[in-house]
């Protein structure tokens, strides 16, 4: 990199750490020079510990008052369609959290934006950016486990409260478990497929009364020549006595359970957590990360404008996670298949 990418980040709650832990790793590649959220005092008490240059309670303010390349919005599921059209009408760069938005819609509306303001859009698949997943792939592409045949994955915990208080609403969640846990469950699915699914069966409930949406769900969907995936989540599983604080990062753990499994024609990959890689049942990849997974996400980010290339999880190849989350959601309500 030639100079550092300057980002102004937009949300100062709980994602937003992690990502500003992430530039901080990455200084030759990130400077986080503004942050912005609606309550000043929060946006203050993040620059105090951060030591960011600026802080606002409004990105039209960040926009008036500082020079920066990029945007950086981990905000609430329902503002990512606003705030990513008004970075791209500001000629900003935008890396958005997932879910990319609530629907297809919204995610059609940001992908033209961005194009028509020559702007690039990535979305926070951040999960794709640990050293196990990415080797996952990269065994898959080689054929070492032969043509891919179906994925199983499991996602198991106990959650009695929600983690903030957007959450408790569907509106602003566009869900619960499929957008907030599924949507990173679904994009590796459909990584892996390399392909649009032909259809999606989900089942779904609600057990929790602390929030409206699903927080019991399965999820099937189909792939050409027969070939399947199954998702099954719960934030409903006790594994240990005491309720699960939230911590860990969905990484397996006394309190949550996460693993997928990849069938092949020749053999079986399985990820447990995001942190160890089997193959045939032998562990083939444990190590520490070295740069967290936001970090390695932020350096794609910068890497790709430089470049002048779409992100690895850029817009356009992200909407068909959009597309399998909400044919979820509305079979789900419908009880019936939905065809992409």
């Amino acid at each position: 990199m030639k100079k550092p990418l300057k980002i102004c980040l937009v949300g100062c709650g709980r994602v937003a750490k992690s990502h500003m832990e992430g530039a901080m790793e990455v200084p030759e590649y990130i400077e986080v020079v503004a942050v912005v959220n609606k309550s000043i005092s929060k946006a203050l008490e993040f620059q105090k510990i951060y030591g960011v240059k600026h802080a606002f309670s409004s990105f039209e303010e960040a926009l008036e008052f500082v020079e920066f390349d990029a945007v950086d919005l981990c905000l609430p599921n329902y503002l990512h369609k606003e705030f990513t059209l008004k970075s791209a009408n500001a000629g900003k760069h935008i890396l958005v959290e997932k879910p990319m938005a609530i629907t297809v819609a919204e995610c059609e509306e940001m992908i033209k934006a961005a194009e028509d303001n020559k702007v690039s859009l990535m979305v926070g698949q951040s999960r794709r950016f640990y050293n196990a997943v990415l080797e996952s792939k990269k065994l898959l592409d080689k054929g070492e486990i032969g043509d891919l045949v179906s994925i199983t994955s499991l996602l198991f915990a106990y959650l009695p409260k929600p983690q903030t208080e957007w959450w408790k609403e569907v509106t602003k969640t566009g869900g619960l478990l499929i957008p907030l846990w599924g949507n990173h469950i679904i994009d590796y699915t459909l990584w892996m497929f390399n392909e649009k699914p032909l259809r999606v069966y989900c089942e779904s409930c609600s057990v929790n009364p602390e929030w409206e949406g699903e927080d019991e769900v399965t999820i099937i969907i189909g792939f050409s020549g027969n070939r399947h995936a199954t998702i099954k989540m719960s934030w409903n599983t006790r594994l240990k006595d005491e309720a699960w604080d939230g911590a860990g990062k969905m990484l397996s753990s006394s309190d949550v359970m996460y693993k997928r499994y990849i069938q092949g024609k020749e053999g079986t990959l399985i990820l447990n957590d995001e942190t160890c890689l089997m193959k045939n049942g032998k562990i083939i990849w444990e190590s520490k990360q070295e740069l967290s997974n936001f970090a390695m996400q932020y350096i794609e980010f910068a890497e790709s404008i430089l470049e002048k290339r779409d992100a690895m999880t850029s817009g356009k190849k992200v909407i068909d996670v959009i597309r399998v989350q909400e044919a979820a959601l509305k079979s789900a309500s419908s009880h019936s298949v939905i065809y992409l």
